[in-house]
């Protein structure tokens, strides 16, 4: 049987057990952060902020003093996210899609000013920033005894989806991660004990937001893999291919499990690799705004020569002195050169000037998380653990041979290295 028909296998038997009379939808309160360091509040605008999360309720204590241990942290940056850079929003609302819509109960997302179905790019999705492999436990609030409302105050009895949960998992492990999962359960670190089936906590078979109508999906950025001609969103094609990529997902009502990957990146750059792993990229700040994303215009390759693979001049305009930016045009045939500042010569733009940074391809490490959570009135408990997983590659992925050496003439030669924003 194939992952797809699994998962509609379990969507069907699960939509059974959540017919309507048999349970209604529970709360979900707020993140617990009693196994969690959160991190510091206003922050100046740029700076990047953590919330650290162990492996034990720290009572209090430093994690020193208490022996815990850690292997990830919620990442968050001024002025788009603040403290503790992540948090639950009790606002049922439509899911995309044609109708009738879904309806979702509300979602776990970054601490942002943005609302569950707030726009694209509003910075909806929490960054869970995995600094080691194995396991990271996040526990949140459960109310049995309420049911979610909408923002008219309405008790959301018509929302089967759940809690959607807009997650990123970065890798920051220093290797490359081979597989992982996502599991539902309860306890922290080693007094984990994993949700049973029919215990009223179970991952949504109900949001069909996915490709295929899939319930769990991840994908890699859009803008280095993605065909710009399926998604509104975008004006160009991803980067390195118009095919999105990623890893399959076997979702069961408990657990997420990866399979094998989709798509280019595996073929590229082999397993999901380390951020501090990926290539130099060459970024054009097109906009002036140093809190979007830069333009990224061509990437040093395995053997050290920098490929092109968009043009600037054709990407901005300035009609009436308000600028609008595309996000570049793919060029038919690539040009190597074998320096940067070749490269953005051949584009018109000037390192020295600062127009182009240099810096890591950071989104190479981002996965983007798609699912949602269903607690009812029958779930026994006042909390529940949400788990991420690891298992590293056993391949090791290197950096290019030629890359510190190159870093390193640029800084001689007093070109601009890309600030680095906390991804």
């Amino acid at each position: 049987m194939t992952a797809i028909a699994k998962r509609r296998l379990f969507c069907t038997i699960c939509a059974a057990a959540i017919a309507p009379g048999l349970a209604s939808a529970a709360t979900i309160t707020t993140w617990d952060t009693a196994n969690v360091v959160v991190g510091p509040a206003d922050l100046p605008d740029g700076e990047t902020g953590f919330s650290v999360i162990y492996d034990r309720d720290l009572g209090g204590l430093d994690p020193l003093i208490s022996g815990a241990a850690s292997n990830g942290r919620i990442a968050y940056s001024e002025p788009e996210a603040t403290s503790p850079g992540l948090r639950v929003e009790n606002d049922a609302y439509e899911l995309g899609g044609p109708a009738p819509k879904d309806v979702a109960s509300g979602c776990i997302m970054a601490s942002s000013a943005s609302t569950c179905d707030g726009p694209f790019q509003s910075g909806k999705r929490f960054k869970q920033q995995l600094t080691g492999i194995g396991e990271v436990d996040l526990v949140f609030g459960v109310d049995v005894t309420t049911d979610p409302v909408d923002q008219d105050g309405v008790l959301s009895v018509d929302a089967p989806v759940g809690y959607q949960v807009y997650h990123r998992l970065v890798n920051l492990t220093g290797q490359s991660i081979e597989s992982f999962s996502i599991q539902l359960g309860s306890g922290i670190g080693d007094n984990f004990v994993a949700s049973s089936a029919g215990d009223g906590l179970s991952f949504s078979a109900a949001f069909t937001s996915g490709p295929q109508d899939l319930n769990a999906f991840s994908q890699y950025p859009f803008g280095l893999f993605g065909d710009a001609s399926t998604n509104p969103n975008f004006t160009i094609d991803g980067f390195f291919d118009t095919q999105r990529t990623g890893f399959d997902l076997d979702m069961t009502e408990d657990l997420i499990t990866s399979g094998d990957m989709y798509g280019s990146y595996s073929d590229t750059f082999g397993a999901w690799m380390s951020q501090e792993m990926a290539p130099d990229g060459l970024f054009w700040d097109f906009d002036g705004d140093p809190t979007t994303d830069a333009l990224l215009l061509a990437w040093q390759t395995p053997d050290g020569a920098w490929e092109v693979r968009r043009e600037a001049t054709t990407t901005c305009t300035d009609p009436a002195d308000l600028t609008t930016c595309s996000y570049g045009t793919t060029l038919d045939s690539y040009t190597t050169f074998a320096d940067v500042a070749g490269a953005a010569d051949f584009l018109g733009l000037s390192l020295a000037a600062g127009e182009v940074e240099t810096g890591l391809i950071e989104d190479l490490a981002n996965l983007n998380e798609n699912y949602a959570i269903l607690v009812d009135d029958t779930y026994q408990q006042d909390r529940f653990t949400l788990r991420v997983s690891t298992v590293a590659s056993v391949a090791a992925v290197p950096l290019p041979a030629t890359a510190p050496l190159l870093i390193a003439g640029l800084g001689a030669m007093g070109f601009a290295r890309r600030r680095r924003r906390q991804s």
